[in-house]
């Protein structure tokens, strides 16, 4: 996970002391911290109970009269409002799916608006989608604030977790919340809610257990524990953590190249001959702790094993879109000759 950014601690600063921008842009990872600021700004702004008329939401659209009409209302009944714009995509540069950046025309509404932004109006982006080097971007950020919301690093993460089972009059350890933190998916929203179903279940006490036992992995832990079942040469490890992802309604083809995808990075870090960690976060990319697991199972596969479960997958894929086999069957035979394949080292 990323290192919290200075915007943060310059945005709670400038809260703290009640200022306000006229313009902010929140984007990044971290969904929790985009609402939680945007609640905490709009908190700053009294609409009067005129909601209606002072906290203007605007949902991603191609009607700029929307845009322009919203720009150069006024508040009714009190001297600020807000304007709160979600996925906009007027910061992005390339056209991916239904993400569409904005044309010349665009651009020079928006460069319009951003120069002459109102005192009675406090805009707000939430963005999904930005590419920083836009010319948008960068004169949205000579406007107003731009928010960098990135997942906030692990070690801080359970931090937040033992403090708020603590307020719950729960007590859990560090070691307990690091590797609590370590098998979620990432983002405080889902780790606020995994919190949650501990904090009911537990006694006075949460243990690696009751973490084990209540808490959902996260997809990219689920597949760690195929491999490892591979390594160890369990299948019922392997066919207990596959039968829990039919239950949850996985796709078998998106599982089938999660696997894929880990054993092409223990292959580079085979090929690289690296055995730091730090290297591995360089080449495979991630979190150390994903990077050191990667490094740890390239370990107990050979290279020839690996190359023929990387080399296989696209074998698969054929045969599947083919009609020779099924999508569970595929996987499922595809761990087959994992198990018969593996080999420590």
């Amino acid at each position: 996970m990323a290192k919290k950014t200075n915007d943060i601690i310059e945005l709670k600063q400038q809260l703290k002391e009640n200022i306000l921008q006229k313009l902010y842009v929140f984007y990044g990872e971290e969904e929790y911290l985009k609402e939680h600021y945007i609640d905490k700004i709009q908190s700053m702004v009294d609409d009067c109970g005129l909601e209606e008329f002072n906290r203007i939401k605007i949902d991603g659209t191609t009607d700029y009269n929307v845009y322009d009409e919203a720009f150069e209302g006024m508040p009714m009944m009190t001297d600020k409002r807000t304007l709160l714009i979600r996925d906009s995509n007027i910061f992005t540069t390339r056209r991916s799916g239904s993400v569409i950046p904005p044309n010349d025309t665009q651009k020079v509404f928006w460069e319009d608006k951003f120069s002459r932004l109102s005192d009675d109006t406090v805009v707000i982006f939430c963005e999904k989608n930005v590419d920083a080097r836009s010319a948008l971007f960068k004169a949205a950020k000579k406007a107003g604030f731009t928010v960098n919301c990135e997942f906030m690093p692990e070690n801080e993460l359970a931090s937040y977790a033992v403090r708020n089972a603590a307020k719950a009059n729960k007590k859990m350890d560090m070691a307990v919340a690091q590797y609590f933190v370590s098998i979620i998916e990432p983002g405080l929203n889902n780790l606020n809610s995994e919190l949650d179903k501990l904090i009911n279940f537990c006694d006075e006490i949460i243990y690696k257990s009751d973490v084990e036992r209540v808490v959902s992995k996260s997809m990219s832990v689920q597949i760690f524990d195929i491999i490892d079942g591979l390594t160890e040469h369990n299948a019922q490890k392997i066919f207990t953590v596959i039968n829990n992802m039919k239950t949850q309604k996985e796709s078998p083809f998106g599982v089938l190249y999660l696997i894929y995808s880990n054993m092409e990075k223990m292959l580079k870090l085979k090929l690289s001959g690296t055995t730091n960690r730090n290297d591995a976060v360089n080449i495979v990319g991630g979190s150390p702790w994903m990077a050191g697991r990667y490094l740890d199972n390239s370990r107990k596969f050979d290279t020839e094993k690996l190359i023929r479960l990387v080399t296989r997958v696209p074998e698969i894929d054929y045969e599947i879109k083919n009609g020779r086999v099924g999508d569970w069957e595929a996987l499922e035979n595809y761990v087959f000759e994992g198990l018969e394949n593996n080999a420590s080292v």
